[in-house]
């Protein structure tokens, strides 16, 4: 058995059980301006940085005076909700502690700005787990590629966290099919979670990764050291 080298985590829907307030709260938005839309409608924009989805409803729909100011106004809803009524999934910490404990560097790649991933994280009391937070707006392409977790691990890398270490030494922790997908193209070790809030099925998910949990309370560190890929 070996220790991997690090953890990359998604946040939504895999570390903070935010999805449904996710799901929520765009149609909550397009609501103001008089629309009437389900959760399906923004599942083509699901992978995208929130700036970019932003510019994409007002592409799209016509909402706002500007992309940036449709952000704004998301922005300012997801400040409030993620102070106060998002939750760390079930089980998360015992499992973060391990890992911890295991001397195992954690970072966090997403596709939600960094300050609203960082007051999610403070309202769980999680921020002092990971060594930092990587954003798909701060990546040439989105999660449906490998390069957030690239980057991701190159900040690792430049932090001296992790040494002589390849894709293929480090797991990513998802929900979402393009982004299992995306770190599988890039050679990582998957654990896939099964988010009831989320659009991926559990079959999708359960075929897209390593190892596969509903929740952390399933997952062992001596799970991923018994995995025989290393």
């Amino acid at each position: 058995m070996s220790t991997p080298k690090a953890f990359i985590f998604d946040c939504d829907g895999t570390l903070l059980d935010s999805m449904g307030m996710w799901l929520g709260i765009q149609p909550e938005l397009l609501a103001r301006y008089g629309f009437s839309l389900t959760p399906s409608d923004f599942a083509r924009f699901e992978h995208l940085s929130l700036e970019a989805e932003c510019h994409a409803y007002h592409d799209v729909w016509g909402i706002g005076e500007s992309g940036d100011a449709v952000y704004a106004e998301l922005e300012s809803m997801l400040r409030d909700r993620y102070a106060t009524q998002i939750e760390a999934r079930a089980g998360v910490r015992a499992f973060l502690d391990e890992a911890r404990a295991a001397g195992i560097p954690m970072c966090i790649a997403t596709s939600t700005p960094s300050h609203l991933v960082q007051i999610g994280l403070e309202h769980n009391d999680m921020a002092g787990y990971f060594s930092g937070i990587t954003t798909t707006a701060e990546a040439p392409r989105p999660k449906g590629f490998p390069d957030i977790y690239d980057l991701a691990l190159s900040r690792l890398r430049d932090a001296h966290l992790v040494v002589d270490c390849d894709p293929c030494d480090v797991w990513v922790f998802e929900d979402a099919l393009f982004g299992l997908s995306g770190a599988g193209a890039g050679g990582y070790r998957r654990v896939g979670i099964f988010d009831p809030s989320g659009r991926s099925a559990r079959r999708d998910v359960m075929a897209s990764c390593e190892l596969f949990i509903d929740e952390f309370e399933e997952l062992a560190l001596a799970d991923i050291l018994a995995y025989g890929g290393f």
